[in-house]
């Protein structure tokens, strides 16, 4: 039988749950076959024809513990068929095992199913903005495993979401309308620069552009957001 490549064969290797749960608390460090010292899970990914959003998130997700815990043990996705997941979870296994041919490791199988779970909406070669990225692969990843829209239902729930509340304030006056609603990820809008300087040269003092004040009397309200009681393990901002 011709021996499978090494570079494949290291995310075939099993992680016992004992040497996952010292993984934060016993620093390990491999040697690679070309000689090359590294730390198992801080280790490079090879950027495929424009792929670095890929990488960006794949290596934030597998520094995640309990995501990466989860998927470091394959028998915790064994009934799940989707290429997508079975991938995600081989390439956490390479960045994370100690038997890597080199400090470094391909994410090609993985582009291989995001490609086809995506319908090319994510492929290799095109450029993509890694939140947008991030937002399908958190979903997709959900719903191969089996989760649904109650809370918990999948690793990707009980890891990331959590909910925010938001409150309504319409400018005539009325009673403020509050709900809440579920979220995996929270995006925080940067304010341009202020035009207006204070006392000591400094640019804080807040403005209000014409194109916002109309914006906000079309719609007749303010939102105003905040963080509910039910808060995520990790937050993604």
């Amino acid at each position: 039988m011709r021996p499978p490549r090494h570079g494949r064969a290291s995310h075939l290797r099993r992680f016992a749950e004992q040497t996952v749960a010292k993984l934060d608390t016993v620093p390990v460090y491999a040697r690679g076959v070309d000689g090359s010292d590294y730390m198992p899970g801080l280790i490079g990914l090879n950027n495929i024809k424009n792929t670095d959003y890929v990488n960006v998130v794949v290596q934030s997700l597998a520094r995640v513990p309990p995501l990466r815990d989860f998927f470091l043990l394959p028998k915790n996705y064994a009934h799940c068929s989707s290429a997508l997941v079975n991938e995600f979870g081989a390439l956490v296994r390479k960045i994370w095992s100690p038997h890597n041919f080199k400090g470094q490791v391909s994410p090609h199988e993985l582009l291989q199913a995001i490609m086809h779970a995506s319908g090319n909406r994510f492929k290799i070669g095109t450029q993509t903005d890694p939140m947008d990225f991030l937002a399908w692969l958190l979903n997709s990843l959900h719903t191969a495993l089996g989760g649904t829209r109650k809370p918990g239902s999948s690793i990707i729930h009980r890891t990331f979401q959590g909910s925010v509340r938001v409150t309504t304030h319409a400018a005539s006056g009325a009673e403020p309308e509050a709900r809440e609603t579920p979220f995996l990820y929270l995006t925080l809008d940067v304010p341009p620069p202020p035009l207006f300087k204070d006392a000591l040269e400094r640019n804080i003092i807040p403005q209000v552009t014409r194109a916002q004040r109309a914006s906000a009397r079309a719609l007749g309200c303010i939102a105003r957001r905040r963080l509910a009681r039910a808060a995520p393990r990790v937050y993604f901002i």
